[in-house]
């Protein structure tokens, strides 16, 4: 079953997949199985030990920490996988995951993932991505309701509505990366991003729409960025990243296939309304020797402005 076109194509696009070529998914996951869950069905309980990672095929998983809430901490869709922390950190399961529609599965066990991740270099270094996004999720998550808890005073680290970086934590901790990268002399690219027409977005599909548009894709932005990226929000309604290490070429070639994701995904509300999908603007820029981080930022502003001057749905440099 594993050799199914249709099968392997979502599996050759999916995070966790990303780059490995077909021949090997087929050979190392051919003995997985195809697992169906009905809405409502619970897959994954706190507490439980987890042998398996899950790639959804179709339909959609919501991830909450109690069985029943209103809030979900995250819904995932086709391509995106769950119960890796379990399975590698060989740690009791952390929170509920329960299909939010009819969904099938692949389950890939323990076995298979390891054989992959030991013949495979972008194996290795997906699961790798895939780990610290989810760390830093959590990480983002606890010090919010830590905060939200203690009643700290002040403005938070955090973005409410995203789990960002807010605006002031952000460009504080890039002036560090980029005070870093010029002292060794390394190369690094800033990326600010856009929804495009968000306002009219919301005002078709309510406040609620708006705000979920955002929530997707700062959540499909921590899944594509690697461990050594960063993000944040910057001047309200938009995003931006900090890529280490990177050539203005290479924070391309990954901004485009972000932007890809974010283009494909569905919008989908803590109710399991789907929304249509969104699009976005970005500009890029590579930082300069003699750089602060004002001027990278008004050197990539000036890249998005562009970018949605030409109709949005694009990405634009500024040298």
């Amino acid at each position: 079953m594993i050799h199914s076109p249709k099968i392997l194509k979502i599996l050759e696009t999916a995070p966790l997949f990303l780059g490995i070529p077909s021949q090997l998914l087929a050979q190392h996951l051919g003995k997985s199985k195809l697992q169906p869950l009905r809405s409502e069905q619970v897959l994954l309980i706190p507490g439980n030990s987890n042998n398996t990672i899950y790639v959804i095929l179709s339909g959609r998983l919501r991830v909450q920490s109690k069985v029943t809430e209103a809030e979900p901490i995250a819904i995932l869709g086709e391509g995106e996988c769950v119960g890796e922390m379990s399975m590698l950190g060989d740690a009791p399961v952390s929170a509920y995951v329960i299909a939010d529609s009819d969904c099938q599965l692949l389950a890939v066990n323990h076995a298979a993932i390891w054989e992959l991740i030991n013949n495979s270099h972008a194996a290795a270094s997906n699961i790798l991505n895939i780990l610290t996004s989810r760390i830093r999720s959590t990480n983002e998550l606890a010090a919010e309701s830590l905060e939200h808890h203690q009643g700290f005073s002040g403005s938070s680290m955090v973005d409410e509505l995203t789990g960002l970086y807010n605006q002031d934590s952000t460009r504080k901790k890039f002036q560090r990366l980029l005070h870093r990268s010029l002292k060794d002399n390394k190369p690094c690219c800033l990326l600010t991003m856009e929804i495009d027409h968000l306002n009219e977005y919301t005002v078709k599909h309510g406040q609620l729409g708006g705000d979920q548009a955002q929530r997707d894709v700062a959540y499909l932005i921590l899944n594509y960025i690697r461990p050594n990226d960063h993000a944040g929000r910057h001047n309200k309604e938009k995003f931006a990243i900090f890529l280490s290490d990177t050539s203005l070429s290479g924070a391309r070639t990954a901004t485009e296939r972000l932007n890809t994701s974010i283009s494909l995904s569905s919008v989908v509300l803590p109710s399991g309304d789907d929304l249509p999908s969104i699009s976005v603007s970005t500009g890029i820029s590579q930082a300069r020797p003699d750089d602060t981080i004002d001027e990278l930022f008004a050197r990539t502003d000036l890249a998005l402005q562009l970018a949605k001057d030409s109709g949005g749905d694009c990405i634009k440099s500024s040298h």
